[in-house]
């Protein structure tokens, strides 16, 4: 009897530790750049105009990645989906991925044959390596 006891125990303590460990184990999402997932079109650099009074100056602020229309993917969708993978990524280290740098913004908009997603950083460095990272889609 004292043996069912421990082997009960043993059984309910497997149930409840199993899960934890195939939840924390890092998902593909997690290691693999979600822009990977859909067919990138172009890259072109995102650029932002700075007015100084009589003067102004154009700077580039990031990437604009335009990505192909899949059936049943809305801006909101990939914007949402962005988003969760930016989460996950937390600090993966993913250096070829355009979005795995600190403080990047990122908006997505429609172009009708397909989506814009621009990605932002937050100073001129950080802005080409972002575009650099972002040309690596192409190809």
């Amino acid at each position: 009897m004292f043996t069912k006891k421990i082997a009960t125990v043993l059984i309910l303590s497997a149930a409840t530790v199993l899960p934890a460990f195939a939840f924390a184990a890092p998902s593909d999402s997690a290691t693999h750049c979600i822009l990977t997932q859909h067919r990138v079109t172009a890259v072109q650099p995102l650029n932002a105009t700075q007015t100084n009074g009589r003067s102004s100056t154009v700077q580039l602020v990031g990437a604009r990645v335009l990505v192909e229309a899949e059936q049943g993917l809305t801006a909101e969708w990939l914007q949402l989906s962005i988003q969760r993978h930016m989460v996950q990524m937390g600090s993966s280290g993913m250096k070829n991925c355009a979005l795995d740098a600190k403080d990047v913004r990122v908006s997505v908009k429609s172009t009708g044959s397909g989506f814009a997603i621009e990605i932002t950083g937050k100073d001129a460095s950080q802005a080409q390596e972002i575009l650099r990272r972002a040309k690596l889609l192409v190809g």
